[in-house]
């Protein structure tokens, strides 16, 4: 009797045993499924031109997933509504607040019990939720539209463009992009916007770029800073994307005016010309001045009267880059934003009032300018350090990586060193420290090394603008990634062999903050990204701010890959 009453219990626990079995192993299925089913959602919301088309395709994808992964009757589970095989259901939300898109999938099934029905249950309803987020992203897409990239078909200017164009198109049009491109001024052509696909405004404006002038890359910069900040999505993934071909060249800054005599490269500009002229002797240096626009140093007449007066504006290297002598022309306006410039303070040029009738000479972006600006302050308009860069982080900064008391810096940078070739014949000059050995080609330093601007950074070298605008562009990147609100990422694509500027192992990189410094085209072992040979670890990385992309080439057909490289890394942190 005893065991028969034994057995009985033992039957009970053994059936609700089994029953338990098939609940839990019926709602891991549905767990799994849901769970599936929300991440290939969010996963799927750059699959249409339109934000209706995206929504459709992400709730298309998490439906399809769900299907696949819990089969109709899976162990004899029954539908709630006998139409369906589940009571499913999938929603999409995007928050205004936060940019975060959300996908969730909710679904229930009966499953069945064998051994409860002696108790009258035959059926009992299981539940699962799966939840899947995607980070929106604010992207600022700053494009380089120097004279050096060239113009026409089969130009890298049209290579840039056809590769930018492809790139905007692989986002989602839940993502928010927008495009500025920088020569001396960074134009804003189109604010963060979620139409970027084929046809749009964003799409037709870069296809409509055209390349000319010189490189204001800080501006640039600060421009995409300021966009992604106006968004105001803290959580969303804020990304700046900034193609160049090469140094920049333009710094933007209060310029005092010069009212003291020095000794500085010509042309001497008076009006009217002075006779005979101090600035005549086209053989100083050994070297023909006349037809390069390049002249030799001369004490120029002072035409400025107020020592406290001073100017604003964007002013830039002119011509082939080199360290003595060719023309510094401005002022021009360090930033154009359409419609919005009413807002902003980068966007106009002031002169000075203590100059007389040459103001017109630096409001029509002359070459004269290196005759009215004392130096070129250590600081900038937007804060950046001129003189001496980033500060080293690494203890013991690498062999190649230009140090000096504690800062990775241009300070003391001359590009016409160290010439190398890369695999298809293009050779480049990568730059060096500037020692006795080159003085010969120029003063031997990029700041005055005599007279009442004795210590500051020199107007009149185009090599001393391009060590100034590489400094400041470096410092800016520090300036923006230091942001942890907005927690911005810089990415970098770099195209290499154009014109006759030249190359820097470190200065993209560092914009960048990458841990490692990788070669150039023109070391022995390059390779295309992502199997670049490291050469050294970054003095200047930052581990406490975001890390973007380097990407290096000399080979105008590779932006389109370089892009889209690009945008798998991109698409793969916002998901």
């Amino acid at each position: 009797m005893y065991s028969a009453i034994a057995l009985t219990v033992l039957t009970v626990f053994c059936g609700l045993a089994v029953d338990a079995t098939v609940l839990f192993l019926v709602r891991a299925k549905l767990s799994s499924a849901a769970d599936a089913a929300a991440l290939a959602g969010a996963r799927s919301v750059n699959l249409g031109s339109t934000q209706a088309l995206a929504q459709s395709a992400a709730l298309g994808a998490a439906e399809s997933f769900f299907a696949a992964d819990f089969p109709n009757g899976y162990l004899g589970s029954q539908a709630i509504n006998m139409s369906d095989t589940t009571q499913y259901n999938a929603t999409f939300n995007q928050s205004t607040s936060t940019g975060m898109i959300t996908v969730q999938v909710t679904a229930s099934v009966q499953a069945p019990v064998y051994f409860m029905r002696i108790l009258g249950f035959h059926n009992i309803t299981v539940s699962a939720a799966g939840t899947a987020t995607r980070r929106a992203l604010v992207m600022m897409l700053a494009l380089d539209i120097s004279s050096s990239m060239g113009n026409g078909a089969g130009s890298s200017c049209a290579a840039m463009v056809a590769a930018a164009q492809s790139f905007v198109t692989m986002f989602s049009p839940y993502d928010e992009i927008g495009v500025i491109a920088f020569d001396t001024t960074a134009h804003l052509k189109d604010a963060p916007t979620t139409s970027h696909g084929v046809g749009s405004t964003l799409y037709n404006d870069i296809g409509a770029l055209t390349c000319l002038n010189n490189t204001n890359t800080i501006s640039a910069l600060d421009m995409a800073y300021q966009q992604i900040k106006a968004e105001k999505l803290p959580l969303a993934l804020n990304e700046i994307v900034l193609f160049t071909d090469g140094s920049p060249n333009g710094v933007t800054a209060t310029f005092p005016v010069r009212a003291s005599a020095d000794t500085r490269y010509g042309p001497q500009y008076v009006n009217p010309p002075a006779s005979p002229d101090p600035c005549s002797d086209t053989s100083a240096n050994g070297t023909s001045f006349g037809n390069n626009n390049e002249f030799p140093t001369c004490n120029m007449p002072v035409l400025c009267t107020n020592a406290g007066d001073s100017m604003f504006g964007t002013i830039a290297q002119w011509g082939n880059q080199n360290s003595w002598g060719a023309n510094t022309v401005g002022l021009g306006t360090p930033a154009d934003y359409g419609s919005n410039t009413a807002t902003n303070t980068d966007n106009q040029i002031t002169l000075p009032t203590s100059c007389g009738s040459h103001q017109s000479d630096l409001s029509t972006f002359g070459t004269s300018v290196r005759n009215f600006i004392a130096y070129i302050p250590n600081n900038d308009f937007y804060g950046n350090n001129l003189l001496h860069g980033v500060p080293v982080t690494a203890a013991s900064p690498a062999a190649g990586s230009e140090v000096l008391n504690g800062y990775d810096t241009r300070e003391n940078w001359l590009f016409q060193v160290v010439n190398g070739c890369d695999a298809a014949g293009g050779c480049k000059n990568t730059g060096a420290v500037w020692l006795p050995t080159y003085a010969t080609t120029g003063t031997g330093s990029n700041s005055f090394t005599a007279g009442p601007y004795k210590g500051f950074i020199r107007p009149d070298q185009p090599n001393s603008i391009v060590m100034a605008s590489m400094n400041g562009a470096m410092s800016e990147a520090n300036r923006i990634r230091s942001d942890t609100t907005y927690n911005p990422v810089i990415n970098t694509i770099y195209l290499t062999g154009n014109a006759q500027d030249s190359v820097d192992h470190e200065f993209l990189a560092i914009i960048a903050n990458v841990q490692q410094i990788v070669d150039l085209p023109y070391d022995a072992n390059y390779a295309e990204q992502p199997n670049d040979p490291v050469l050294y670890a970054n003095p200047a990385y930052q581990s406490s701010q975001q890390s973007g992309q380097y990407l290096v080439t000399s080979d105008k057909t590779q932006l389109t890959r370089l892009f889209a490289l690009l945008a798998s890394q991109v698409l793969r942190l916002s998901q």
